[in-house]
């Protein structure tokens, strides 16, 4: 066991250990996803939000992001180009198995403006995963984040604050069928952009001697709140607290903060998780598969899924269950991210590492 460095700022500790914290929250994530925990303690997991910040926090964590074309193209071919092929490949099997749309062209279609706008409920009409929704809310939030830090005036940073505290107070009390229609989840980023620029204020600030058992009180206080209180929170279609609830919110912004620093506190004091580090650095693609591998356990396993009953049954299957899911979708990663071939097609780090950009601007040239 190490001690974690008193004098360390929070940005110090966030370099060191990202990939463990990016790991923490996939298995979060996953265990949200899985039925049978949802089954085991259907409340607990109604007002979930820190799995989801802390990616975003991560994007606020390491230097400015300056609006450019080429940043754009990086994004797109880091965010959503896996994305476009997860969707197609679920789209193309909810098509076959499920017969969801009453037709070829209705499923085309439904692919097509999942393709182009990205936010949930178009995600889950094309594929029936909702939790597709997150990778082009990403592209949005740092696009986002690049308008902002490329503002040189003080007058446009204030009031980009401005307008994100305003944002963050109202926007849950708009129709969300409505605000959803913004492409790549920009009616989210928007709401949580605030948040964001208050975790950028906390990153240089020094760590006290107790400040993981503190944050992780708070935590546990405000997420109990909130669970006592039957509360539903859902980032994904932007069920949130507003200013119209105030305490919701107080409590809703405490427990995703709270609950990010958490989980960076208790990734920083094992010395060495190779495992934990292993799955943080293949976040991205366990992420997109987990939940195919919980569409396959389900049809292996209905019968023995059908029997649990008790609550020991429930929470031994949930474990087992999110083991096997992380496992096998770590597997498939480690695969995919050696094979020179698929990374470059799949998840590309770079536009011009991906293929098709890579050939068109030698064409260019």
């Amino acid at each position: 066991m190490t001690t974690v460095n008193t004098t360390e700022s929070l940005e110090g500790l966030l370099g060191r250990n990202s990939e463990r914290i990016k790991a923490a929250l996939i298995i979060v994530v996953a265990a949200d996803h899985n039925d049978w925990f949802r089954l085991l303690a259907p409340n607990v997991f109604e007002p979930l939000t820190f799995h989801v910040l802390g990616f975003f926090f991560l994007a606020f964590t390491f230097g400015t992001k300056e609006w450019s074309l080429r940043f754009i193209a990086d994004r797109v071919a880091r965010y959503l180009v896996p994305y476009w092929w997860a969707l197609s490949g679920a789209t193309l099997a909810y098509f076959l198995i499920y017969r969801t749309h009453s037709s070829a062209s209705d499923s085309f279609v439904a692919w097509g403006l999942a393709m182009l706008i990205g936010n949930a409920p178009f995600a889950k009409s094309a594929s029936g995963l909702l939790m597709l929704w997150f990778l082009p809310s990403l592209f949005g939030l740092t696009c986002l984040l690049a308008a902002f830090d490329s503002s040189t005036l003080s007058r446009y940073k204030y009031g980009g604050l401005g307008i994100a505290l305003a944002a963050h107070l109202t926007i849950p009390l708009l129709p969300r069928s409505e605000i959803l229609w913004l492409p790549f989840g920009f009616a989210i980023a928007l709401n949580i952009f605030f948040l964001g620029l208050v975790w950028r204020q906390l990153l240089n600030l020094r760590l006290p001697k107790m400040w993981g058992p503190i944050v992780t009180l708070v935590f546990v206080i405000s997420y109990g709140a909130l669970v006592s209180g039957q509360v539903h929170l859902e980032v994904a279609t932007l069920e949130l607290a507003g200013i119209n609830s105030p305490k919701a919110m107080l409590f809703q912004d405490l427990s995703g903060i709270a609950g990010v620093l958490a989980v960076v506190w208790l990734v920083s004091i094992p010395k060495d998780v190779q495992w934990l580090e292993a799955i943080g650095k293949n976040s991205l693609m366990v992420y997109l598969l987990h939940p195919v591998a919980y569409v396959v356990i389900g049809k292996l396993l209905p019968s023995i899924s059908g029997k649990v009953a008790t609550q020991p049954q429930l929470l031994l299957y949930g474990c087992l269950t999110t083991c096997i899911a992380l496992g096998s979708a770590y597997a498939f990663s480690v695969f995919v991210t050696r094979s020179a071939f698929l990374s470059a097609w799949v998840i590309p780090k770079t536009w011009t590492q991906w293929p098709p950009a890579a050939r068109f601007l030698r064409k260019g040239d």
